[in-house]
């Protein structure tokens, strides 16, 4: 039987003594991983394996622990904070703390026992983080995923406007750097789940410009809202919600600032798609996002001005030859005229067996024009 792994703690302090004492003291109960300095440290946490809790002295020369777990929470924020403090650094580590840079800080000397049982405090705190990504990753996720297909199955013209959001924001990730990124993605790809109910012709006659009635008008100006009270009703979901209520606006200031972030991406998003559903080229994404009001953060337009620039080649494939990331070059009808999937729609493995399935029954023609 395979023994189970101990959890990996890294302690970094200036003192080779006080290191070797924290060594022998929680050898057995821990794998322990020592550095003599916070770059070490962070040396450490970039080359190494992950360290379920990263401890740390507060008075070390050149960088002090309070610096030096901040840094470590940028590069891996999964990893449990713990800080050492002496009595005449408590006002510091308690300001480090109340940052939410730090789990726990002990006081020095640290007795074994309680050494040992913060840590194991910590180690269980990991344990939860990891739970919750699992979470994320594997339940929450196939639950989106499952609403997102009946979106492409009942609306497809809505799926195609959130999935062409959903590459926006991927694209934006890399660049923008933002925490918790599954919230942004999310709220792209149920962005538009509140317009189920909206006629298609509605939304084919506002995407090329034509005058609508009051009502139409009323019905594309709440299904943020829309969307947004249908999301809210699922646990862990609740800023997500609140992203795709103000896709269309600029969020309250006193909103959380992931609220903020993911309004005005989302909005870029969906205006990168408005441009791209009336047939217009990408290679000036810069200037369509500064022409928008309100106005689009700079690091925003930053982040999404080479989004699809550099798509060129255009031809005719067979539907059993696409690939999930082309894009239509043509609406995809079905025989009698059902809209399948719009033009400038980026397809996905869900799309490209909709359209498989079509094909068996001979419901759409074949082939159709790509670009990728």
């Amino acid at each position: 039987m395979t023994e189970t792994a101990l959890p990996r703690v890294l302690c970094v302090d200036d003192e080779p003594n006080v290191l070797a004492a924290m060594e022998r003291n929680l050898f057995g109960d821990f794998d322990v991983v020592v550095a003599p300095s916070g770059e070490a440290g962070l040396d450490a946490v970039r080359w190494g394996k992950p360290f379920a809790v990263i401890m740390s002295d507060m008075r070390m020369p050149g960088m002090d622990g309070a610096t030096f777990l901040s840094k470590v929470r940028e590069i891996a924020p999964d990893s449990v904070r713990v800080l050492l403090t002496g009595q005449a650094d408590l006002e510091s580590s308690i300001a480090a703390i109340n940052k939410g840079a730090i789990f726990r800080y002990l006081c020095k000397p640290c007795p074994k026992e309680e050494l040992v049982a913060a840590l194991n405090d910590a180690v269980n705190q990991h344990r939860l983080i990891c739970a919750e990504k699992e979470l994320l990753a594997t339940t929450l996720t196939a639950s989106v995923q499952t609403l997102t297909e009946m979106l492409a199955m009942v609306a497809p013209w809505a799926f195609q406007r959130s999935a062409f959001a959903q590459s926006c924001v991927i694209h934006a990730m890399p660049e923008l750097k933002w925490p918790d990124e599954w919230i942004y993605t999310i709220a792209a790809s149920l962005s538009q789940i509140g317009c189920v109910g909206i006629p298609a012709d509605v939304v084919q006659a506002d995407a090329a410009q034509r005058k609508l009635s009051d009502e139409e008008k009323k019905l594309l100006q709440d299904h943020p809202d829309v969307g947004s009270n249908l999301v809210a009703r699922i646990p862990r979901l609740e800023l997500v919600a609140e992203i795709i209520r103000h896709q269309a606006t600029v969020a309250p200031s006193d909103a959380p600032i992931t609220v903020i972030r993911g309004a005005h991406l989302l909005r870029a998003a969906l205006e990168l798609e408005r441009h791209a559903s009336r047939g217009r080229s990408l290679s000036n994404a810069w200037d369509v996002l500064r022409a928008v009001k309100p106005p689009i953060p700079e690091h925003i337009i930053k982040a999404l001005a080479d989004f699809r620039s550099n798509v060129a080649v255009v031809r005719s494939v067979h539907i059993g030859e696409l690939l999930p990331g082309w894009v239509l070059e043509e609406d995809i009808r079905t025989s009698n005229g059902l809209m399948v999937l719009t033009k400038g729609h980026e397809l996905t493995d869900t799309a490209i067996s909709a359209l498989q399935r079509l094909l068996t029954l001979h419901a759409v023609k074949d082939p159709i024009r790509v670009r990728y």
